[in-house]
């Protein structure tokens, strides 16, 4: 597992890129450190890079991370759109979950959709 968090001063938003297994493990020390970087940047939009991930959560860690969200430091007025090479069900199940519990998460296959929509 490697990753690496970045600040766009230009356009005022977090990039996080993961790359490895992102399973629960490996996804509290990565949200621990953007939570570094957000308490820095005073910023609420984030673009995570998962084209290089192998993504090992569950349905039910999917299901879970609204909620356990709302307890961090991303809140409902955080956009996170995330990037991924193909789109899995339970990313789009991810997504709507969000949605759902009125957060603003959208997963792309294209990083300058991505951007757009931030």
């Amino acid at each position: 597992m490697r990753f690496e968090i970045t600040y766009n001063q230009e356009h005022d938003f977090l990039m996080g890129k993961f790359i490895g297994e992102l399973n629960a493990e490996s996804v509290k020390i990565y949200m621990k450190e953007i939570e570094k970087m957000v308490k820095s940047h005073n910023c609420k939009r984030f673009i995570n890079d998962l084209r290089e991930a192998t993504i090992l959560l569950s349905i039910g860690d999917f299901y879970n991370a609204p909620a356990r969200m709302a307890t961090g430091v991303f809140d409902r007025s955080w956009r996170r759109a995330i990037v991924v090479k193909q789109k899995l069900d339970k990313l789009d199940f991810f997504e709507t979950t969000s949605a759902n519990q009125g957060f603003y998460v959208k997963v792309f296959e294209d990083m300058d959709e991505a951007m757009k929509w931030l």
